[in-house]
């Protein structure tokens, strides 16, 4: 009766094993592994309380460069057709990166837009932050944002990502800006080498914030590198394109109705000196 048990032991199948997110050790690491870059197409559409709902339409783009093996900057940029009207963006990044623990540096960006009665100009300028910890991801920026339309004040974007595959993302984030506060949560899906279309990802994502503002978006990722993970990719490659933000709060804002008021001059409106002038 051996016999039969071994034979039996050794046709068992392996308990199936959930295989660990990759290990980069710090002797091998640097901020950025190779200049690369990406490229994002989408379409979605928005809603909100004081614009007709419409279609919306974006394209967004980063350039990322080593300096040295504990250090890389990156620039990015941004347009959105949305509200009839274009949205521009110009973003920076000069940051340092350990690929296993995470990433710390200095962001900065300006956008402009039209908005009702006139144009929005607005910069930012703050600190951004990556933590990493097996297939889980953290990152945010934090700062003073200020404008042509609007008081200076503070802004933060925060954002948590779960690599559910190395090739899969799940992601969730939160903005408080001068457009008020906003959340959103999407999903990432780089395709595998083997379809010939490894540099591709598709993502999808959805917004919704304050004054009735909503909008869903989709669209198609192009990297362009070494061929690697999408876990790999954000750890070793490009920072967020945080500029991205801004055409979703410049909506947000315009749907609260921020910029329908008309500015007060103080100027007396009656002619007569004897009677009671009020300001405008």
């Amino acid at each position: 009766m051996a016999g039969p048990a071994a034979a039996a032991d050794l046709t068992a199948p392996a308990p199936y094993v959930v295989p660990a997110a990759p290990v980069i050790l710090p002797a091998n690491y640097s901020a950025v592994s190779t200049v690369n870059a990406k490229f994002d197409i989408a379409g979605g559409y928005e809603w909100g309380d004081k614009f007709s709902n419409h279609a919306l339409g974006k394209i967004a783009g980063a350039i990322a460069f080593p300096i040295g093996p504990e250090f890389g900057v990156q620039i990015d940029a941004s347009a959105a057709a949305t509200r009839g009207d274009w949205v521009g963006t110009l973003g920076g990044h000069a940051f340092w990166r350990n690929p296993s623990i995470g990433l710390l540096g200095i962001y900065a960006d300006g956008f402009t837009t039209q908005v009702p009665r006139g144009s929005l100009n607005v910069a930012r300028l703050g600190v951004e932050g990556e933590y990493y910890f097996d297939r889980f991801r953290l990152s945010g920026i934090a700062g003073v944002e200020s404008g042509d339309r609007i008081k200076s004040r503070a802004f933060v974007d925060a954002l948590a990502s779960w690599y559910v595959q190395d090739d899969l993302r799940l992601y969730a984030g939160y903005s408080n800006s001068f457009a008020g506060n906003q959340g959103r949560a999407g999903v990432e899906y780089q395709l595998p080498p083997s379809s010939g279309w490894g540099n591709f990802a598709l993502f999808g994502e959805g917004r919704i914030g304050e004054h009735g503002y909503a909008s869903v978006l989709g669209g198609v990722r192009v990297y362009f590198g070494e061929s690697k993970s999408l876990w790999r990719r954000h750890r070793e490659d490009d920072p967020e394109i945080w500029s991205n933000e801004n055409h979703a709060a410049a909506s947000q804002a315009v749907s609260g109705g921020t910029f329908n008021k008309k500015k007060k001059n103080n100027q007396p409106t009656c002619e007569r000196a004897e009677r009671p002038c009020k300001p405008e």
